[in-house]
């Protein structure tokens, strides 16, 4: 009869703990919020500086098409970017997040049949990381 309840007492802990250890697994880090859209396309986002006569084009960033989705509107997509930004500043949660940088500034323009997202970078080295993190969203 103690055997049977000591059974019975260990299948239920066992039943309870298995669904908290596999969710913690599934969840080790949240998805980046653009997850949360349909990304069309990924393409660098490039400034020119001048140097004399030289014209030198340099990485700073990407530039995300995400498609239309009914509700959204740039200044919506705009304002939960910042957000999401700003909730970055701190330790690193999303390693693969090209929002988990510091000073990615954010800029949403409506273009026809989506939005094009505008994630700007300090310098061409972040710049460049923003795309790499950016281009994992389409592959």
């Amino acid at each position: 009869m103690l055997i049977r309840k000591f059974v019975a007492s260990v299948a239920l802990a066992a039943v309870t703990v298995v669904p908290t250890v596999s969710h913690a697994a599934t969840t080790s880090h949240a998805p980046c919020i653009l997850d949360e859209h349909h990304v069309v396309s990924i393409a660098p986002y490039k400034i020119e500086e001048r140097s004399g006569h030289n014209v030198f084009q340099q990485v700073r960033g990407a530039q995300i098409f995400i498609q239309a989705e009914p509700g959204l509107t740039a200044e919506w997509l705009q304002l939960n970017l910042q957000r999401h930004a700003a909730a970055m500043q701190g330790p690193a949660a999303m390693p693969d997040c090209a929002f988990d940088l510091s000073k990615v500034r954010v800029e949403v323009t409506s273009a026809g049949s989506g939005f094009w997202v505008r994630l700007i970078a300090p310098d061409t080295k972040s710049g460049e990381e923003v795309l790499r993190r950016a281009q994992l969203l389409v592959s």
